[in-house]
């Protein structure tokens, strides 16, 4: 009997997918292992903003994804049971709700009483090859700093195709990126990306811009109060 699906088990095997989810991911072949379909839809979902603003953990489906799962929307901790309906052998799962709704995050207790931000740019930094830094206009970032950087410069030159914004029309530099494509998929882009890092650095190496404006602001703030002082002598 033949099998469906490539080799091997767990979440990176590869198995039969729906004709729905093949045209979601641009393949030809119908397989694909679970975890690329996830990565694939996070990436879709953070492209076109779809978490909900006031619970990040909940995804507000737009009508591309409704063809995929129909409903309005699922959370974070859902979406796999809703990939799996497009996974041999698709078990069949109730898309018409979700049965699921997200709890509210509870308030931080004890004597601080604050949340913890996350400080950004906290991650090591990478020598940038020539064509990946003459993307990004600088020689020196973080792996989601090159990424954010790569979208405002796709962004600015408007290089998503309209018709299918999830592909990448590259010009000259963006092709010197990417492996001489001409088009890319929002999808492959990491795969690309990764031998133009050429060397990892040390932190140090690094200020995150927010960083620097906060050096800024507290020099200013500092100069300020000597001219104060000086006056009021």
């Amino acid at each position: 009997k033949k099998k469906r699906g490539g080799g091997g088990g767990g979440l990176t095997a590869q198995k039969e997918i729906s004709p729905e989810m093949a045209r979601f991911l641009g393949k030809q072949d119908r397989l694909a292992a679970r975890t690329e379909i996830v990565k694939a839809i996070w990436a879709y979902v953070m492209e076109n903003n779809l978490q909900n603003p006031t619970d990040k953990r909940e995804i507000i489906l737009d009508e591309t994804l409704k063809r995929l799962f129909p409903c309005d929307r699922f959370t974070m901790f859902t979406m796999n049971k809703f990939i799996g309906s497009h996974i041999h052998p698709y078990p069949p799962v109730d898309l018409s709700k979700n049965s699921s709704t997200p709890k509210k995050r509870k308030a931080p207790t004890g004597k601080k009483g604050e949340k913890k931000k996350r400080t950004p740019g906290q991650q090591a930094p990478y020598r940038l090859s020539p064509a990946l830094a003459d993307v990004c206009g600088k020689n020196i970032l973080p792996h989601p700093q090159v990424t954010q950087a790569l979208w405002v410069y796709i962004r600015a030159n408007n290089l998503q195709n309209p018709n299918d914004k999830r592909e990448i029309l590259c010009d000259a530099k963006l092709q010197a990126v990417m492996g001489g494509n001409e088009r890319v998929t929002m999808f492959s882009m990491n795969k690309h990306i990764t031998p133009h890092l050429l060397e990892k650095l040390d932190k140090s190496m690094y200020v995150h811009e927010d960083d620097d404006k906060k050096d800024d602001d507290s020099t200013s703030s500092e100069e300020e109060e000597e001219e104060s002082e000086s006056e009021s002598e």
